[in-house]
């Protein structure tokens, strides 16, 4: 009876091994299928620099968690934060920089966005070789622990310690490791926040030493045109604030699209922009009511921009990705730049170019008219006791204005469109109406405070709830590299150079009645153009959806140093993935 009994044993084992064994085989072969099935036409994604054809595996290994409901709300109270302190420091820009450049708005305003867009240019180039270098450290370690086992392999060394791992979970493990580098991780809120915080707070410090500044009272024209240390001053504060809301949001979106499928996006964006807009809402009313003092207002978004980071780490560990793993082995191209890696990304896939299009060409029309409503605004509200409004005020009220029309459109309109017209159709709505502002602002009523202040902030309202995440959303089918390196060049440089070329506009023209002439053609250009690349970008997007593919995943390459120091691999006795099974094959066929 005992031999019976482990007889059974040994054939419920025996089973139990190969069901696994089956399974393990069922689930390779399902994995390596994935993406087989296209036919070879649909398997290129052709680009401006590259003709390769391109690729992907895709693992979907992420568990539900039971908090999952309250991801757009972690989310949404992230970007509520970043809009809370980007509007306080927004809705004070403008005035105080008339008010340290002597009330000369309209001849400091564009140099000043020529300005913010050279700072920012120089940010992300830093950033870029930050990245680069970070990630060449990384390699190196990589390295150095590869070369230590080779040499233990070669009784050349000795081991601290024995990886249990075969050899296809470490490739595995390190592919998924590669796909991770190139995305945005939580400590990237730290790196730029808290720079950011301390020059906001020495600028506080400094602007207190300006009467006009820290008193909020009108300053008196000044007719020279000497340069003082005060307009170096209002230049860097200028830029300080434009470069931060580039970065920020970029930041944010950037981690966001990193860490969402593209279901959740769908489901989430119009509550996460929703919330997110109470809070430029609560930043622009705060400057509105006059409460507090210029200083005090820069202080409290240095505040709230602390509390950001701490939010959104929290978030990042509360809260695993449920972004599709994609496996990308291949090593960075020698051909692609280091310092300019972000533009060569766009350069190289048509559909990242359209993207560009998207996210940049509505700025210089929106550059154009804001231009003009700011210096009828600056004009007429000059003076502080002027219809009982100080230009201050009238900024804060744009920005309550359109920050309460965003949170309506985002959290009823987007995701009614969204689910009911689909992105295709949706994008093209902005360019239509940007369109149709620029005939009334141009054409029919020129020249019109009221006109361009309703307009203006229903576009503006537009793009914050509408435009910007269906543009987001055209991230989703890329790569993690695109998603970070391609989108910080697009939203952060891309967006300032469309700026620049609108202030450059404004800044030939010089006055309201001249920009009307010289910016209405280039203004509907833009537009126009605008609706012809989201019309493009809709119909790109729907392809690769249909057929399942990522722009910028590379084919997997094999490298030749982990195959350099093997004479013969039956004499070693090493095998790797199909090579050991077909060594296998020919040593039972030879038997």
């Amino acid at each position: 009876m005992p031999e019976v009994r482990h007889t059974k044993e040994s054939v419920s084992r025996s089973k139990a091994h190969l069901s696994k064994d089956h399974l393990h085989k069922e689930g390779a072969q399902q994995q390596d299928n994935i993406g087989n099935d296209w036919p070879d036409d649909d398997r290129d994604d052709r680009g401006l620099l590259s003709r390769k054809r391109q690729r992907k595996a895709v693992v979907y290994d992420h568990p539900i968690h039971p908090q999952h409901w309250m991801r757009p709300y972690w989310l949404g109270m992230g970007l509520f934060l970043v809009l809370f302190s980007f509007w306080v420091l927004d809705s004070l820009k403008d005035p105080i920089l008339g008010a340290l450049t002597g009330s000369n708005l309209e001849r400091h305003q564009p140099p000043a966005k020529l300005f913010s867009v050279c700072t920012t240019l120089a940010l992300v180039c830093f950033l870029e070789y930050v990245s680069h270098e970070r990630k060449r450290q990384q390699e190196c370690q990589h390295d150095w622990v590869r070369r230590k086992d080779e040499d233990v392999l070669e009784s050349g060394g000795s081991w601290s310690r024995m990886d249990l791992s075969t050899s296809v979970d470490a490739a595995t493990r390190q592919r998924e490791e590669n796909a991770a580098e190139e995305g945005v991780t939580s400590s990237a809120f730290a790196y730029i926040g808290l720079p950011y915080c301390l020059v906001f707070g020495l600028m506080a410090y400094v602007l207190q030493f300006n009467i006009s500044v820290a008193t909020s009272t009108s300053a008196v024209k000044d007719e020279s045109n000497k340069l003082t240390y005060w307009h170096l001053i209002g230049y860097i504060f200028y830029a300080a604030i434009e470069s931060f809301g580039s970065i920020s949001v970029a930041t944010f979106w950037s981690y966001a699209n990193s860490n969402l499928s593209l279901s959740e996006a769908e489901n989430f964006y119009g509550t996460i922009i929703a919330i997110a807009q109470i809070g430029a809402i609560f930043g622009s009313t705060m400057v509105t009511t006059h409460v507090w003092n210029n200083i005090t207002l820069i202080i409290v978004a240095c505040l709230i921009i602390l509390l950001h980071i701490l939010v959104m780490t929290s978030y990042s560990r509360r809260f695993p990705s449920t972004c599709p793993i994609v496996l990308e082995a291949e090593k960075i191209s020698s051909q692609e730049p280091a310092l300019w890696s972000g533009v060569y990304l766009i350069l190289k896939h048509n559909y990242v170019l359209l993207i560009l299009g998207v996210s940049c060409l509505y700025e210089i029309s929106l550059t154009c008219l804001n231009y003009q409503m700011t210096l009828l605004g600056w004009s007429r509200f000059e003076d502080t006791d002027h219809d009982g409004m100080s230009f201050t005020q009238f900024m804060g009220h744009y920005g309550q204005v359109v920050n309460a029309s965003s949170l309506l459109l985002s959290s009823l309109l987007f995701p009614f469109l969204i689910h009911r017209l689909g992105l295709r159709l949706t994008l093209r709505l902005f360019p239509t109406l940007l369109m149709i502002v620029n005939m009334i602002a141009f054409g029919a009523l020129p020249g019109n405070l009221a006109v361009l202040f309703f307009s203006i902030s229903l576009l503006k309202a537009m793009t914050y709830s509408i435009h910007d995440p269906s543009k987001e959303i055209l991230y989703l089918p890329t790569s993690k590299a695109i998603k970070f390196k391609a989108k910080f060049w697009i939203d952060v440089v891309g967006a300032r150079i469309a700026k620049a070329i609108g202030s450059t506009i404004n800044n030939y023209a010089g006055s309201v009645d001249r920009s009307i002439r010289v910016a209405s053609a280039p203004s509907l250009l833009s537009a126009a153009a605008l609706w012809y690349v989201c019309y493009r970008a809709g119909l790109h997007f729907d392809e690769l959806v249909k057929k399942d593919m990522v722009v910028g995943i590379h084919d997997v390459i094999d490298d030749p140093d982990d195959y350099a120091k093997l004479d013969t691999v039956i004499e070693e006795g090493e095998f790797d993935g199909d090579l050991s099974c077909k060594s296998d094959i020919e040593l039972s066929t030879s038997r």
